[in-house]
């Protein structure tokens, strides 16, 4: 959408992309607090196991929000390429707002025996499958609202909103953990973060109830950017997601494989790395909250650097500098950190390989949505963005462990995370550069 379609609607640049992220902020904030108060979850809704156990079952819970996050973006995907971008945004804030509210009143076991897990474990499957629709609809949305010199600026701020929104979920954990006792937070005090996602959601309904409907006329026939195939029409329930399987294919495949390398170095670096330093190499459990909180407010910052850089000099040329970078510097970095480990350490570490985690992760963003026409967009980009993270990213944390035990070395993580750069790399070769191009 040009600048001048912005003025028409009321909304000016800064706040088609406030209204878009805001939402996908707060989704990832009651998606993420879980897993800050897995312990206290585990001693309330699981209370007949072991400590250990108890544990177990909590991350359980939470780990099933990823096994559904592949069928929330293909359906809400879906949604969005039939009725509009917009009320599929609208959609999934509801229904993370729902789940949080079920999560923050939900009965203990001691109240309502079996049913509390019950109940935790179907509010995590809702939150999982809101958040898997809400990448889709939320990153087509910004290309579509951007000209054709800001797309990659304009969509770089959906993966910054997931990063602010893990911050926020991390400074939002510290401080309830820092004023509360722990009667208190067993009691109650874990509840509290749930309950403000659930005041906040409301504000982001309301602003993005403003935003401009960019679908347009969405019955048109549609053929792919980057192959040969004929024009196919979308009619019907599931049009957009035959297509992609179909018609796009090769491009769905391509750009799967292609956001291999993002998903895996996010995971390692963001989520799996603080737990590293806390388990491999005894660093108390504050340098892993104080880490994490660095590496996301990093990603939030270089993300939007990384867009103005793929406007700029290009899609590929960004993507792949930043991806060899970090191919060939997470091995000393994670050497570096081993040798004498320290929180200032961790932290510069978490932060140097945060910057270029955003460089190689935005600009393949922007280029598979790019591709796709625009009857498909939304869920070809949720098919490739949220299969590539819920599978590749979601179990890198689980490899990488597994490959410290199978090898002994505290540093195979970082051979882990080379290899999935290398491999991903491959892919590009056959990916279409759109930058500047106009989108049908």
């Amino acid at each position: 959408m040009s600048t001048l379609a912005l003025q028409k609607a009321g909304l000016s640049k800064a706040q088609v992309i406030a209204a878009t992220t805001l939402g996908t902020a707060l989704e990832y904030y009651d998606f993420t607090i879980y897993s800050f108060f897995a312990i206290q979850i585990g001693q309330l809704f699981f209370p007949a196991a072991s400590p250990v156990n108890q544990f177990l079952l909590s991350i359980g819970v939470f780990g099933v929000g990823f096994v559904v996050r592949p069928l929330g973006g293909i359906v809400i995907g879906g949604y969005a390429d039939r009725v509009g971008r917009k009320k599929a945004m609208v959609l999934t804030i509801m229904l993370m707002a729902v789940s949080c509210a079920l999560i923050a009143t939900a009965p203990t076991y001691a109240v309502a025996g079996l049913a509390a897990p019950f109940i935790v474990l179907g509010a995590r499957l809702l939150q999982g499958f809101a958040a898997g629709g809400e990448f889709g609809p939320g990153t087509t949305l910004l290309i579509e609202h951007a000209s054709d010199t800001t797309r990659a600026f304009f969509a770089s701020w959906n993966f910054a909103a997931i990063a602010l929104g893990i911050a926020l979920g991390a400074v939002v954990a510290t401080l309830v953990n820092a004023a509360l006792p722990k009667d208190a937070l067993l009691a109650w005090g874990w509840r509290i973060p749930f309950l403000l996602g659930i005041v906040a959601a409301p504000v982001g309904m309301l602003i993005r109830q403003r935003l401009e409907e960019t679908l347009g006329d969405h019955t048109a026939p549609h053929a792919c950017a980057t192959c040969d195939a004929a024009p196919s029409s979308n009619t019907g329930r599931y049009a957009a997601l035959k297509a992609a399987l179909t018609t796009h294919l090769k491009l769905t495949v391509l750009g799967t494989f292609a956001e291999l390398g993002g998903s895996v170095s996010v995971y390692i670096t963001a989520f799996f790395l603080p737990n590293y330093a806390v388990r491999t190499l005894h660093l108390p459990q504050t340098a892993a909250v104080v880490s994490g909180i660095v590496s996301s407010l990093v990603l939030f910052a270089a993300a939007p650097l990384a867009g103005k850089l793929a406007d700029r000099y290009s899609r590929k040329r960004v993507l792949v500098v930043s991806r060899v970078i970090l191919l060939v510097t997470v091995y000393p970095a994670f050497a570096w950190l081993s040798a004498e480990p320290s929180t200032l350490r961790l932290c510069a570490v978490s932060a140097f390989l945060a910057v270029f985690v955003a460089g190689h992760i935005v600009p393949v963003l922007v280029m598979i949505p790019e591709l796709f026409p625009k009857p498909v967009r939304a869920t070809g980009i949720a098919l490739t963005y949220v299969v590539s993270a819920s599978f590749f990213g979601g179990f890198s944390p689980f490899i990488a462990s597994w490959l410290v035990a199978l090898t002994g070395n505290v540093l195979a993580p970082a051979w882990y995370v080379a290899a999935a750069c290398a491999v991903s790399l491959v892919p590009v070769i056959w990916l279409r550069d759109r930058t500047g191009e106009t989108l049908a």
